[in-house]
């Protein structure tokens, strides 16, 4: 029955076709997941860790531009592939290239759910673009950023910044890493530094980005923006309140 699902949403992607989705009540969901029965304009397949998500854009009548979203492709039941509803090769077009800026920058296929920031961010001047990013800074032990500055596919190498090594020291890194911050003293248990340049949504909200970042423990500690560092230090309080009087 997936696969039916896919070839026929395929197919409303290469027709241009709107459909009608609806979202199993009983699956996982987020705050801003939609419900119930929705229409959208179908825009691309993508895996994504362990699943398969539908991309689309939420159909936006009287204005021509809705917001970009994604969903699993196994929480989705397809409704209705409208027949009569079409649109051109050119709208088509410029909502994927706004999708491919949205993946670009945010490193993920979380896109928040406000549309002007979303078409700020996927505007064609760059400047614009880069004014809508908010840095993310944290600092490493020496573990840790053995692992991350490997990471050069994670989030745009152009908005990643990578801690230069502590005098003495010598370890290989790749030529293109931007290994260009001063590191802390070496007497603090966490002296690398990384910043990345991120969409707002993605620091506040992004659940791949926490998997990530929260996944190193005390291996790093968060410096801004103060919110994201605030619950790192709720999610690690609360993993040792767990194992408390054990």
């Amino acid at each position: 029955a997936a696969e039916r699902q896919a070839e026929a949403l395929e197919t409303a992607i290469v027709e241009r076709r709107r459909i009608e989705l609806e979202r199993y009540v009983s699956v996982a969901s987020f705050a801003d997941s939609p419900s119930g029965a929705f229409r959208v304009w179908p825009l691309q397949l993508l895996f994504h860790n362990i699943g398969w998500y539908l991309v689309f854009e939420e159909d936006a009548i009287g204005t021509g531009v809705g917001l970009i979203r994604s969903e699993r492709l196994d929480r989705l039941a397809l409704r209705r592939s409208e027949r009569g509803n079409r649109r051109t090769d050119d709208a088509h077009s410029q909502a994927l290239r706004r999708l491919e800026l949205l993946l670009h920058h945010s490193g993920g296929i979380y896109f928040g759910n406000d549309l002007q920031a979303q078409l700020r961010l996927a505007s064609p001047n760059a400047r614009q673009r880069n004014r809508q990013l908010v840095t993310l800074r944290f600092c490493c032990q020496g573990w840790a950023f053995a692992f991350i500055r490997e990471g050069l596919q994670r989030y745009p190498i152009e908005h990643t910044r990578f801690s230069k090594p502590l005098p003495g020291e010598h370890w290989w890194h790749h030529a293109n890493a931007p290994h260009v911050l001063e590191p802390g003293s070496a007497a603090d248990t966490h002296p690398y530094p990384v910043e990345l340049d991120l969409p707002p949504w993605t620091v506040e909200r992004d659940i791949d980005l926490r998997n990530w970042l929260f996944g190193f423990g005390a291996g790093i500690r968060i410096e801004n923006p103060a919110a994201l560092r605030e619950e790192h230090r709720q999610k690690l309080e609360a993993a040792l309140g767990v194992y408390q009087g054990v």
